[in-house]
């Protein structure tokens, strides 16, 4: 069994360096656009947005190079993807159930369970994938079940 890397810190710490305040704390433009940036700990490159009164869900964009993909991880949340750009898949599994294979494109929404393993890959060899990314992280910080974890992979 491949060992599990606890990745909250390095969440956490991305998520405060690249976080983009939402005009009058209620509007993010162009988000198909939007500036992203390199997360090693992830093999994608996102940014969050800030919206100061949202309490129980965050908002954030990731995008995935031509070809690449995700580490395998879970996470202690509910996530829902809405497909921005690109083409590609998402494999999804937990210890109850066997791995889905979701294939998407631009204008999908799929969903990711609360803590089931997961990843995804862009199909496009040539250009990248984007999507939105809503979870329910705030809310699971707040009741103190926070944790996103990944696979360490050779």
């Amino acid at each position: 069994m491949p060992r599990t890397i606890n990745d909250s810190a390095a969440l956490d710490a991305f998520m405060s360096t690249h976080v983009y305040p939402a005009a009058d704390g209620l509007l993010v433009k162009d988000i198909p656009h939007h500036p992203v940036h390199a997360r090693a700990h992830r093999g994608n490159a996102g940014a969050y947005f800030g919206f100061e009164k949202l309490k129980a869900l965050e908002a954030h964009v990731s995008e995935l190079p031509p070809g690449g993909e995700t580490k395998t991880h879970r996470h202690t949340c509910e996530a829902l993807f809405y497909v921005l750009v690109g083409k590609g898949w998402s494999v999804v599994w937990d210890d109850d159930t066997p791995e889905t294979k979701i294939e998407w494109q631009a204008g999908d929404l799929f969903f990711t369970p609360n803590f089931a393993w997961h990843k995804h890959a862009n199909a496009d060899p040539a250009q990248p994938a984007r999507y939105l990314e809503i979870t329910t992280i705030p809310m699971m910080k707040s009741l103190g079940d926070w944790r996103i974890e990944s696979v360490e992979e050779k």
